[in-house]
């Protein structure tokens, strides 16, 4: 079964969970960690690891600190010794998402909603997609430019080509029943909503129902599993 989980970053993280959490990433995390000006993106980029680590664990049989982690040369990630195990996470703003499960391949993507120009849609959607958008009503295509955005993302990221895949040499866009849909790649499923008033969420698998809405996961339960399943040693 295919879940996805988001967890909002907080603006200060406790000092006991803030140290356990980094003793629980790769040293090349720590050490990505130690060089942002900005502890939020500290705070983002380390609880992204962890959040992958207690969930992804679940379908290996490993602790969360025993996994291993690689990426494909368009920069996917992936688990060395488990790559059956399909997951992909995202981060942006206020919260991370992750989706994992199924067997087939996946792809998340968030995005912080913020004023932008519309021309830059020309730029990076495809003609029909410029055309849906420029349709829609003037208070509506912000959100639709974003909705848009984050699944033509979360697309690339299941297809683990990257940004060296054009965003305007496909398109998805609603059918007559307004799900999300890609004429290229008819066999892939899409999921899209806002988790608040500034942020947008689209996921995308390659095969296998997504689900209807994400699991919240609070920095609490985050701290509880790893301590529990570290515990355990699986």
């Amino acid at each position: 079964m295919i879940t996805i989980c988001v967890l909002q970053v907080p603006e200060v993280l406790p000092e006991a969970y803030w140290n356990h959490f980094l003793s629980q990433v790769s040293a090349e995390r720590r050490e990505q960690a130690s060089r942002f000006m900005h502890q939020a993106d500290a705070y983002r980029s380390v609880l992204g690891e962890v959040l992958t680590r207690v969930t992804v664990s679940k379908f290996t049989g490993l602790a969360p600190a025993e996994l291993s982690f690689t990426r494909n040369s368009y920069g996917k990630p992936s688990l060395i010794h488990h790559s059956n195990v399909p997951f992909n996470v995202s981060h942006s703003g206020d919260w991370i998402a992750l989706i994992s499960g199924g067997v087939a391949e996946l792809g998340v993507d968030v995005e912080k909603i913020a004023p932008i120009e519309m021309q830059i849609a020309e730029r990076f959607f495809s003609p029909m997609e410029s055309q849906f958008l420029a349709t829609e009503p003037a208070e509506r295509q912000r959100e639709t430019f974003y909705r848009l955005w984050t699944l033509k993302e979360s697309y690339i990221k299941a297809v683990g080509m990257g940004l060296s895949m054009p965003l305007n040499s496909f398109a998805i866009l609603p059918d007559e029943r307004g799900d999300w849909r890609c004429e290229q790649a008819e066999e892939h499923r899409f999921h899209s909503q806002r988790l608040d008033d500034q942020h947008m969420l689209a996921a995308c698998s390659a095969g296998g129902d997504l689900p209807s809405q994400p699991e919240i996961v609070t920095l609490e339960d985050l701290y509880s599993q790893l301590k529990h399943r570290g515990s355990l040693g699986y």
